[in-house]
């Protein structure tokens, strides 16, 4: 979402850019849905990703065809795909999600390094040699949330008809995660679960999302006796409109950067609830336009829940909140004016 995201900025802004994504993956679907132009390269998956022979020839080949001079990578082994020594004039930029460094040896080969995180950013600045170290929130289709326009304001009628579920009366909670280990979904299931059968709290949940995880969850979701409630959605380009027909968008990650999810909630004033110690906590200010869990901790998920369920009041005052924090800082916009600045400053170098 974040390649997306950025990619449409910079057309939008009229740059020449192209984009070079594995053939057969989800965001090759993604783009071929939208029409939008690509290249596309046939990963090995003998070989690891740092060390494709199709890919670096593909990149080779864009470069001077298109008369390239700026290339953005999202891993640090990738500068090993381009040929610096062929292309001296061409600057290299590394964006990097995750808060932990990497090893000095790659990231000292970048012309630049762009975080999503204010911690990645100063941890990186007394580590490295790279002159352009700087903080951009991650790129994203804000105007999709912005602009969204629904088919239909009657929340039954859209989930029968986009996923034929006959929704039952009751608040909606969405999460807009992979099904995987690390997005931590089982504590959501075991704090529904407390809800439910200790509380009375009856509530729906909306997965949007697919992942090696899905039968797992499927099944701890019966065992739990809530699968009633769970509704596995996959991969879905409805998801904004799920969110907009939500009552509160959840994250449970154990590890997060900057969540675009959260963000797309938050611009269609959706009540927020993300885990401590994650980059959810740009978004998710406590007790004015989200609430945060401990890490991990699916009592204390449970209590939040609780008090965003019980209180439609206060899930529209933190939506507001949110919608406005997110608006005046968080736009793909603003993040393409730090980004302009950057360019102007390795061109200048």
């Amino acid at each position: 979402m974040h390649v997306l995201g950025k990619y449409k900025a910079l057309l939008k802004n009229g740059y020449s850019v192209s984009v070079i994504i594995p053939e057969n993956s989800v965001l090759e679907k993604r783009f071929k849905t939208e029409n939008l132009p690509f290249f596309s390269f046939k990963k090995s998956f003998f070989l690891k990703a740092h060390r494709q022979p199709s890919l670096k020839k593909l990149i080779a080949k864009i470069i001077l065809e298109k008369n390239i001079n700026i290339i953005h990578c999202n891993r640090a082994k990738e500068i090993l795909l381009i040929n610096k020594k062929k292309f001296p004039s061409v600057n290299v930029i590394m964006t990097r999600h995750a808060t932990s460094l990497i090893k000095s040896w790659y990231a000292n080969k970048f012309d630049a390094i762009i975080s999503v995180n204010k911690e990645f950013v100063d941890l990186a600045k007394n580590n490295y040699a790279v002159s352009n170290i700087i903080e951009i929130p991650p790129f994203f289709t804000d105007y999709e949330s912005l602009n969204f326009i629904p088919k239909t304001l009657d929340r039954n009628t859209f989930f029968k008809k986009e996923f034929g579920i006959e929704l039952q009366n009751l608040p909606v909670v969405t999460q807009v995660a992979a099904l995987s280990n690390v997005k931590n979904h089982t504590i959501l299931f075991k704090a529904a679960h407390k809800l439910i059968y200790e509380k009375n709290i009856y509530f729906n949940i909306f997965l949007c999302g697919d992942g090696y995880n899905k039968k797992y969850l499927q099944k701890l979701a019966k065992k739990l006796n809530i699968e009633k409630y769970i509704h596995f959605l996959g991969f879905t380009e409805k998801r904004i409109d799920v969110l907009y027909h939500s009552d509160i968008s959840v994250l449970t990650s154990k590890n997060e950067s900057r969540s675009i999810s959260i963000m797309e909630a938050a611009l269609l004033k959706k009540a927020l609830i993300g885990p401590t110690k994650t980059g959810v906590t740009y978004t998710i200010k406590h007790n004015e336009t989200g609430l945060l869990f401990k890490n991990n901790d699916e009592e204390d998920l449970a209590e939040k829940l609780e008090s965003l369920l019980n209180s439609p009041k206060l899930q529209k005052k933190f939506g507001q909140s949110a919608y406005e924090l997110v608006l005046q800082n968080f736009t793909s916009q603003k993040s393409l004016n730090k980004l302009e600045i950057l360019y102007k400053n390795l061109n200048s170098l």
